[in-house]
């Protein structure tokens, strides 16, 4: 009897270590339930297909509905990392919350389209119902940029927040708004969607907004307490976006099975259209953030009661430590996203 007491309290010991030595999964906050068909799948499919594990790192992905509930959770301790639009990285700080950090991005491109119905143009556009997923929205604002530059006046569109991709992409098939943004390959998704026109394409959207459009953010303590976990995500974002710039094969194989609602061909064109928008060398390059940072709307901040200048410094939202730490573990790749630090 004492032996077998000896052994249960020698085998409850043991796991009680083994549980004390387990960390918490380090939990990613992201604003869609399903993959994404852009370059921002990398995040879910990185934890489908085995990445973050390799790499010695347990990944849970905490969905919210869009950027503010992400930024909430985050801010809260619901997560440990957000992928949120870097816009809304600058705005924080404007009003003040210096916590949140950015430290890789795994959307640098913006494969948005402007679709409308058939017959619509952008000289008609003046008056058109034109969906988008909230006021001040990522594509409200990236919209409302390209828009304006084609010399289309925004004040003149009747705007009707609808929520996210599908959504919008539901109502203008049913005809209920007369145009929207979404990504390529929400469009390409949609049934008969040749009975839609195209007023922008990716190539013509991105040429008026070469912007960094997503980013994944930390809090200050994050890095401190789990600094090592950090490090990990990133060098396993950055080694599956390597597969699938090297092999775009892989990725409609991996798309395939976490979306089978869409058609192989839809995913081989997606898959030759971002053949080079990988961010294979972590996407967070300092050229590119401050292009993208001076272009923000957010030049003023609140004070006191006042309006002040508000100065976007790099510095104080993007730390580049934790990235070059895996680059230098890694290496850098030469299939693109060209490292300007």
């Amino acid at each position: 009897m004492l032996s077998l007491l000896r052994k249960l309290s020698l085998g409850l010991g043991l796991a009680v270590l083994a549980t004390a030595g387990q960390a918490d999964p380090f939990r990613i906050i992201v604003t869609s339930t399903e993959t994404p068909l852009v370059p921002n799948s990398l995040l879910y499919l990185s934890a489908r297909e085995g990445y973050f594990d390799r790499a010695g790192v347990q990944v849970t992905l905490v969905p919210a509905a869009q950027t503010p509930m992400a930024v909430a959770a985050l801010r809260a301790g619901q997560g440990d990392m957000a992928n949120i639009s870097l816009d809304s990285v600058i705005s924080l700080h404007r009003e003040g919350v210096e916590d949140v950090i950015a430290v890789h991005s795994t959307d640098k491109a913006i494969p948005f389209v402007i679709a409308g119905r058939k017959d619509l143009t952008l000289a008609d556009l003046p008056g058109a119902v034109y969906g988008i997923g909230r006021l001040r929205s990522l594509d409200h604002d990236l919209s409302s940029r390209v828009l304006e530059n084609l010399g289309v006046n925004v004040d003149t569109l009747k705007l009707v927040p609808l929520g996210g991709p599908s959504t919008r992409a539901q109502a203008l098939m049913a005809g209920r708004i007369d145009a929207t943004t979404m990504s390529i390959g929400s469009f390409l998704a949609m049934p008969d969607h040749d009975r839609f026109t195209l007023l922008v394409d990716v190539a013509g959207f991105f040429k008026q907004v070469p912007l960094v459009s997503k980013v994944d953010v930390v809090n200050r303590e994050t890095l401190e307490t789990r600094g090592d976990d950090v490090k990990k995500v990133l060098e396993a974002l950055t080694v599956a976006a390597r597969d699938y710039a090297a092999h775009p094969e892989k990725w409609v194989d991996d798309m395939a099975a976490a979306r089978p609602d869409v058609s192989r061909e839809t995913l081989q064109t997606l898959a030759q259209t971002y053949k080079e928008s990988w961010t294979v060398n972590g996407g967070f390059q300092f050229d590119e953030l401050l292009y993208s940072a001076r272009s923000t709307q957010h030049t003023y901040k609140r004070e006191n009661g006042e309006d002040t200048p508000f100065r976007v410094e790099i510095e104080d939202w993007a730390d580049f430590a934790p990235m070059d730490a895996v680059l230098a573990k890694i290496g850098t790749s030469q299939l693109g996203d060209k490292v300007s630090r």
